[in-house]
């Protein structure tokens, strides 16, 4: 009950609406349970979020069935909170005396503001536009983008959104932590997102262990990836072809096309095929 509860609060705070279906969808519960859970967050919370009523006011996506952040929100649960929050279960109640111990490293995070990018996640989820203000580490000072965002993703340590840029004319990613404000903005076109060619274009990346090691090597690498004959091949959309490479520690040896780059024990099979492909993306950019 209490991750439901968290979810309910994550969600009013980071998008500022629920839907009933969708809480109830992602816990595996029936809408009765859901509209349990959000009466009991109501009952706990010094800032209720109202439910949206049919008729004209539930244009724009909302419609009936949805609960509303209240303009000024106060969270159940204490603590700033994290996207993370969204996807995950947590266990908080877990015993601190077990006998198995596990370390959790903490390395600095990308600080995201809820208020900085409610308008920007509500606009991904309800495939609307909306007006940022964003500090992109190409330019010294911030700059305002109009954009229509249709996905989040997580990549390389970051949440980014997936978006097509007015000003650019074309889908780029976007640094949740570098957006400074976003408002919504309804009435201004979407654009679909079927016209993201890097998106929908799956890209397939064969791993192998790296040529250098020895045959033992060579088989201890495999095992440890999982590689069937020496050989794990991972597909991805081309427009995340980047952040795989990054996350394997891999991008510049590939663009270099330069083995001995390489700093991890893996290499990949057709490289010359995914140099290629990140060459024809920076060539659109």
């Amino acid at each position: 009950m209490k991750a439901r509860l968290k979810h309910v609060d994550d969600r009013l705070n980071w998008f500022g609406f629920l839907r009933l279906a969708d809480h109830a969808a992602k816990f595996g519960i029936s809408d009765v349970q859901g509209k349990i859970d959000i009466k009991t967050y109501r009952n706990l919370s010094t800032t209720p979020p109202a439910e949206r009523k049919p008729g004209p006011a539930a244009a724009g996506g909302l419609g009936a069935g949805t609960y509303l952040r209240p303009e000024k929100f106060v969270p159940v649960f204490d603590g700033p909170g994290s996207l993370d929050d969204l996807w995950l279960s947590r266990l908080p109640d877990a015993r601190l005396d077990a006998s198995f111990s596990v370390e959790l490293l903490c390395a600095p995070e990308h600080r995201i503001e809820p208020n900085s990018v409610r308008a920007l996640l509500a606009a991904t989820e309800l495939r609307e536009s909306c007006r940022l203000k964003y500090q992109s580490m190409t330019s010294t000072e911030g700059s305002e983008r109009i954009v229509c965002p249709h996905a989040l993703v997580k990549a390389s340590g970051r949440y980014h959104v997936r978006a097509f840029d007015f000003s650019r004319k074309r889908f780029i990613d976007f640094s949740l932590s570098r957006v400074l404000s976003s408002d919504p903005m309804p009435n201004y076109p979407a654009v679909p997102s079927t016209l993201d060619d890097d998106w929908h274009k799956m890209v397939e990346v064969e791993f192998i262990p790296h040529p250098k090691l020895s045959p033992t090597q060579r088989s201890t690498i495999a095992r440890e990836y999982g590689m069937m004959k020496s050989l794990s091949v991972v597909t991805v959309r081309r427009a995340m072809l980047f952040y795989l490479l990054d996350e394997m520690r891999l991008l510049k040896a590939i663009r270099q096309q330069d083995k001995d780059l390489v700093d991890v024990p893996v290499w990949v099979k057709n490289s010359e095929q995914i140099a290629g492909e990140l060459a024809s993306m920076d060539d659109d950019s």
